[in-house]
């Protein structure tokens, strides 16, 4: 009988080995693709940072711009230089005035000029509101009142400044001078007034 050939001990000693190297090669493959994972995301979070600190520091030169802005209070109305105008009509108003003067009433179609097109979608949002509160300024005053241009001009003020309110950009406080646009309504106008 024969023995069997026994392997030289060389080779079996090399059989560990070559699994552990491949062992060893897995895992530092597998640390070196955490750390470029890693990397990457701690780059990605720099840049996002990075970009978040300018929109902050951009957000504080506009609020150091404004100085009248108060905590809380809309953002200023930008108005760009050169841009055409944005009007935009309502429907027409027909109002009884305030009695004292016997029965008269008001039939108006008033034309709003904007600061910018932007404001167009949110004037369009309160529109019922905007509609309401123009009513109750225009009822609320005397044939006597408006049949004066000085008298429509104060009207037209009264009504930017309530739009403007509903808007959320209340006007400035008595006695203080604005400095431009105090909100998205820069201009009522009417395109005819007639009281009968």
């Amino acid at each position: 009988m024969a023995k069997p050939e026994e392997k030289p001990a060389t080779e079996t000693s090399a059989e560990p080995t070559a699994g552990m190297s491949k062992k060893a090669k897995l895992l530092i493959l597998v640390l070196v693709v955490l750390l470029a994972l890693s990397l990457a995301a701690a780059g990605a979070l720099t840049l996002l940072l990075i970009k978040q600190r300018a929109a902050a520091s951009s957000e504080n030169d506009t609020a150091h711009a404004t100085a009248t802005a108060q905590p809380g209070s809309p953002p200023p109305v930008m108005v760009t230089p050169g841009a055409p105008p944005v009007f935009v009509t309502l429907d027409p108003f027909v109002v009884n005035l305030a009695p004292g003067e016997g029965e008269r009433y008001l039939q108006t179609i008033i034309v709003l000029r904007l600061a910018d097109a932007k404001f167009d979608p949110v004037l369009k949002q309160y529109l019922p509101e905007v509609q309401h509160r123009i009513n109750l300024l225009l009822s609320s005053k005397l044939p006597s009142e408006l049949v004066t241009p000085q008298g429509r001009e104060q009207l037209a003020r009264e009504l930017t400044d309530e739009i403007n309110r509903v808007l959320g950009y209340p006007p400035p406080p008595p006695g203080q001078q604005a400095l431009g646009p105090t909100g998205p309504v820069q201009a009522v106008l009417f395109r005819s007034f007639i009281i009968q």
